[in-house]
This record gives structure tokens, sequence and C-alpha cells, in this order.
């Protein structure tokens, strides 16, 4: 199958307790767009949406990068637990 016709999901590294699920779809137009369910303790906190980038690879760097950014701003708002 190739990745028009597969959901990708991948790992993303995010702060101790924090998890990913990652599914990217390549559009009809050949660009690449997906979302991030972020999850601390096993409880979903947000979700990550990345608009259409033009290759698999700067999709993959995109999502990895808000994933960990969102994680980590999590982290730091006054009373959030690690």
């Amino acid at each position: 199958m190739n990745v028009t016709q597969q959901q990708l999901q991948l790992l993303v590294n995010l702060p101790d307790g924090w998890s990913s699920r990652i599914d990217i779809k390549q559009t009809t137009s050949g660009r690449y767009a997906g979302v991030a369910e972020l999850s601390l303790r096993g409880l979903r906190r947000g979700v990550v949406v990345f608009m259409q980038q033009p290759t698999l690879e700067a999709a993959l760097q995109r999502v990895r990068l808000r994933a960990s950014q969102f994680a980590r701003e999590r982290l730091s708002l006054p009373g959030a637990k690690s």
C-alpha cells in the first residue's frame, strides 16, 4: 500500500508521562497533513492539527516540533502536574 492509501502512525519524543498518536495522510494534491492526539498519563490533553506540508519529511518535522512544543507549554502552566 502506498501513502495515499495508508494512514501513517508514528511516535514523537515527548516529556515523561506524555504520549502521542499521530495520523498523517497524503492529500489528493500530493501534500501531507494530519493531527496529533496528545495524552498525559493516558488522559487526552489536546489535539494538534498540522496543515499541508510539501513533503512527508516536512510533515514529520512539523508534527514533531508542534507536539513537543504543546507538551512543554502544558507542563509550564501554573499548577501543571508532570
